[in-house]
């Protein structure tokens, strides 16, 4: 009897039971939260590394080419740079239509023209020699074209080929180098660079020429430095004014720029005695969950949002950069 009261007074009730398993059940779902939001916390990390990473390539391959770019200028009028809003955009995620997507070529420096990248020692010991012989060495400069396309990269398809389709389109920076020799014979010396350059304009989807995946938007704003011919005439000096114009404006209004040797004409306007300053590149990357919902969308597996401004916050990160262009000797 004295035993089975022992017994009886060392076990637990039912109160206590269940304010134990409630305890224990708290502890659970703050740890599941805690848990959770170190998940949310690491994704969002991964992104923002994977994203500023996919920028900090575009960004430095776009300063680099921008840096190296190259005109004679005030005594020819030749073209020497283009850029525009890109019309050739299609076949996107219905509602997911890209709003800024500039196209531009211009020249810079050739990095491959030095007679050294021969395999022949005699070549290498003559320069002019190399470059009569040498076919590849031969022109100063390249022609540069950059583009944002919507392409299936493993395929080499576009999102829409007729009744065949790219199985995984991206969203991709495309950067087409034309080499010298070919630069020199099709493209430098042209009075309208734009026309020029449309034989080549098949070339960008090459798959050699891919450059970045998931840039979703490509900006540029161009800082154009001028001569006021009315405060020369007025005052009898030369006073300079800058404007700033944009590819793609906050509005959705397009601009074009061209770079002439004698004078740039931009958003409608001719700049007579005028320069480049700089360039603003501005470039948009998605998330990697941001990828995943464009997908989703493409396959009719979920609808396109109803404000694209309220995608464009939570699924994609924007990077820019300046750049100071060289001035035109």
């Amino acid at each position: 009897m004295k035993l089975g009261k022992l017994f009886f007074r060392r076990g637990f009730t039912l109160i206590e039971l269940m304010t134990a398993m409630a305890i224990t059940g708290m502890l659970v779902v703050v740890i599941m939260q805690l848990t959770n939001q170190s998940i949310d916390l690491w994704k969002a990390v991964s992104e923002d590394v994977s994203t500023s990473s996919r920028s900090r390539a575009a960004l430095q391959t776009l300063s680099h080419d921008f840096e190296s770019f190259q005109m004679r200028g005030n005594d020819n009028k030749y073209q020497w740079l283009f850029a525009k809003a890109d019309q050739a955009m299609n076949n996107v995620p219905k509602g997911l239509d890209i709003p800024r997507s500039a196209q531009c070529v211009f020249f810079a420096c050739a990095p491959d023209r030095n007679p050294s990248v021969s395999s022949s020692t005699s070549l290498r010991k003559n320069y002019r020699s190399a470059r009569a012989h040498n076919r590849e060495t031969q022109g100063d400069v390249n022609a540069i074209g950059y583009r944002l396309m919507y392409r299936d990269q493993i395929l080499n398809l576009p999102a829409s080929d007729g009744n065949e389709k790219g199985v995984y389109p991206l969203f991709s920076l495309y950067r087409q180098v034309v080499p010298p020799r070919t630069t020199f014979e099709n493209l430098l010396g042209r009075d309208n660079l734009e026309s020029a350059y449309v034989r080549f304009e098949n070339d960008d989807e090459k798959n050699e020429n891919f450059l970045c995946e998931n840039i979703l938007e490509l900006n540029i704003t161009f800082s154009i430095r001028y001569a006021d011919s009315k405060a020369d005439a007025e005052r009898g000096r030369v006073e300079y004014d800058v404007v700033t114009v944009p590819i793609v404006a906050s509005n959705r209004r397009t601009n074009k720029v061209a770079v002439y040797g004698d004078r740039i004409e931009a958003a409608g306007s001719t700049y007579e005695n005028a320069r480049i300053d700089s360039a603003m590149l501005s470039i948009t990357v998605l998330t990697e969950e941001g990828v995943a919902m464009v997908e989703q969308i493409r396959q009719g597996r979920r609808r396109a949002p109803r404000k694209i401004a309220d995608f464009f916050a939570k699924y994609t990160r924007s990077y820019s950069r300046m750049v100071a262009l060289p001035q035109p000797l």
